[in-house]
């Protein structure tokens, strides 16, 4: 009898050591999920994580392409008038591609309010290479006729009659654009006539200098000014606004 008895109880004891090993297997499941479901989680949010600092580095990198290739237009623009003619074309044109590749970079990447901002920038410059070639044209021509001013006492008095046709014909073409048509028209000859007594230009000079002045569009932009440039000064404004919008997307300070 206590044999019968002895077997039913070890059966028992067999059954809950088992049941006690399936549990334990199942909470160790349970365990196990939920710590591969916590690495899954933190695997994502890191590499999530990652992306958002390379599209950030990448955003970072553009808009410093894009602010450098900016100034560098600027730069070859306010150049231009000091460089050879033949090459003037060539210099702007290189400046020119590498701005509108750096602007692709930043439509690609984004985001919206820095994008509009970088379109601001490049229509600023392109009006301003439109311009350019005759604005330096334009400001070599008032270059050259300030170098050959009388230095040593007020041009407006001077007796030599090459450095007052240089003033002369400066001063006139400080004021053209306000000029009326019909007395701009009559006062062509006269312009070429002072250009040529300046004894500062060579003859094809004096044509470049007397084909803008044949087009008083944009006048003032073409001139600049000792005090206020307001072309160049336009480029700056958007140049300064993408830049403050660039920095505002940007979560993390440069490295």
């Amino acid at each position: 009898m206590t044999a019968l008895v002895a077997v039913p109880v070890t059966l028992v004891a067999a059954h809950w050591t088992r049941r006690s090993t399936e549990r334990a297997a199942d909470a160790a499941m349970v365990a196990g999920l939920g710590q591969s479901e916590a690495a899954v989680r933190a695997a994502r949010l890191q590499g999530r994580t990652g992306r958002e600092h390379a599209l950030e580095s990448d955003r970072r990198a553009a808009c410093t392409e894009f602010l450098r290739a900016a100034d560098l237009l600027v730069r070859t623009v306010r150049e231009l008038p000091a460089s050879p003619l033949e090459a003037r074309r060539g210099a702007l044109d290189r400046r020119v591609t590498a701005l509108i590749e750096a602007r692709a970079g930043i439509a690609v990447l984004g985001p919206a309010d820095v994008s509009s901002r970088a379109q601001d920038v490049l229509e600023q410059c392109m009006r301003l290479e439109r311009l350019a070639l005759r604005r330096a044209v334009l400001r070599s021509a008032v270059d050259a006729l300030e170098r050959h001013w009388c230095r040593r006492c007020n041009p407006e008095v001077c007796e030599n009659p090459h450095h007052g046709a240089a003033f002369v014909a400066w001063d006139l073409l400080a004021g053209w654009g306000r000029l009326e048509d019909e007395e701009r028209s009559g006062k062509l000859d006269f312009l070429e006539w002072l250009l040529e007594e300046s004894r500062a230009f060579t003859a094809d000079e004096v044509a470049q200098v007397l084909q803008v002045a044949d087009s008083v569009a944009h006048w003032d932009e073409l001139m600049g000014g000792l005090v206020r440039d307001p072309l160049l000064e336009r480029c700056h404004a958007v140049r300064d606004g993408f830049a403050a919008a660039a920095r505002g997307s940007l979560t993390t300070p440069a490295g």
